[in-house]
């Protein structure tokens, strides 16, 4: 339920920006991530996920400047930039924190085993993934702004799903058995 609710301000602004101007899709976005942000606050405890905060925070200061100064340059920057800082911080996270494990590694070792050296490549090929993919959303975004919308709605979330897919069938001999319940 968690990630189809991430989704959902992507569709609203899908459809308003179809339906309406950017301006209106971009109130909706905003309006949109707020409710579902705070729905994923208080689901979560009273807590969000530093992804959730980045995402937030980015959305409502690109979507804030592209409403304030009248100009959609604003919020196209915005998917390059969240994939960027995704990236970093998976180039990063050996080097910070107690353990100093790599990102994917914290997020992925309850499902995956995996050899040290294979969790630093893991994280690697993560890191490439989010720079590339913000390459992606900033070349539709000013190479091809015709398409930007639908590459933002429908192309980023595709390439996601086709990664994650990727990633499951090559590790999919590493997945830890489950335990059992007796």
């Amino acid at each position: 339920m968690k990630a189809l609710l991430d989704f959902i301000p992507l569709v609203v602004f899908f459809g308003l920006a179809k339906m309406q101007t950017i301006f209106i899709a971009t109130q909706g976005l905003i309006i949109a991530s707020l409710i579902v942000y705070s729905l994923h606050f208080i689901l979560q405890k009273g807590k969000l996920e530093k992804s959730q905060w980045i995402t937030l925070i980015l959305t409502l200061a690109f979507g804030g400047l592209t409403l304030y100064l009248h100009d959609d340059i604003w919020l196209r920057w915005k998917s390059p930039i969240i994939n960027w800082i995704f990236g970093t911080a998976f180039l990063i996270s050996p080097l910070v924190g107690k353990e100093r494990l790599p990102l994917v590694q914290r997020l992925l070792s309850h499902v995956l085993d995996l050899s040290d050296a294979l969790w630093r490549r893991l994280n690697w090929i993560w890191a490439l993934f989010f720079f590339v993919l913000g390459f992606l959303h900033l070349i539709f975004a000013f190479i091809f702004p015709a398409w930007w919308i639908d590459f933002k709605a429908f192309g980023g979330t595709a390439i996601i799903m086709v990664f994650m897919i990727g990633q499951f069938v090559l590790l999919r001999h590493h997945l830890k058995a489950p335990e059992s319940t007796t």
